[in-house]
């Protein structure tokens, strides 16, 4: 009786032995299972915040770059002189613009000692792989009978990879825009309108007024 008594005592123990075992083992499985999961969350989240951050930077420096030629814009316009040149037998105004672009005469104080009056020209640059940048050129003014040599411009970008172009300017008079601003008009535009598109789609529209041509 003792020895049945032992030998059941002894394979319950065996058994329990051998369950607590499998418990364990599941239990490790599981909790393998749990932190291969948090784990790929945890990469899954940072993949996330990483492209969000890139997209937030280069929203970031999509907005820096619309600020520096607003701001480069509007100070030139600020600052327009009311001058003329002469054309042949003609004195006419010395601003002229169309679709792509414009000329007109404001200071140029980066320049420091070099600074002064210089005639502006903003166009279009193509690029022989098809691409097209914002450029700016600048000759020093030096009267009303100066020949605009632009083989000798400082020539800066002021903006790269331009998809879309459009230059606009307003009538005073009639309210009216349009895209032909001929130096031979009797006044200057009120306001002058820029739109721009990227390669991440339209810009707001630049608007200037040039207070100084009222």
């Amino acid at each position: 009786m003792d020895h049945m008594e032992a030998l059941q005592v002894c394979t319950m123990t065996h058994s329990f032995r051998k369950t607590s075992r499998g418990f364990t083992l599941l239990e490790l499985l599981v909790a393998l299972a749990v932190t291969s999961a948090v784990v790929a969350l945890m990469f899954a989240g940072v993949g996330v915040i990483g492209r969000s951050e890139e997209r937030n930077q280069r929203v970031i420096e999509r907005s820096e770059r619309m600020l520096v030629v607003s701001q480069w814009l509007g100070r030139k316009f600020d600052t327009l002189r009311l001058l003329s040149r002469r054309d042949e037998n003609i004195f006419v105004n010395f601003f002229s613009g169309n679709a792509a672009g414009a000329i007109w005469v404001a200071p140029l104080p980066e320049r420091g000692d070099a600074g002064g009056l210089y005639v502006f020209r903003m166009s279009p640059l193509r690029h022989a792989d098809g691409r097209v940048d914002l450029s700016v050129e600048a000759v020093p003014y030096d009267g009303a009978l100066m020949a605009l040599d632009w083989g000798k411009a400082l020539r800066e970008t002021l903006l790269s990879d331009v998809r879309t172009l459009q230059w606009h300017y307003q009538d005073g008079l009639t309210g009216q825009w349009t895209q032909q601003w001929d130096s031979a008009k009797a006044q200057y535009p009120a306001r002058i309108r820029v739109e721009i598109a990227d390669a991440r789609g339209d810009w707001p529209p630049l608007v200037f007024p040039l207070a100084r041509a009222r």
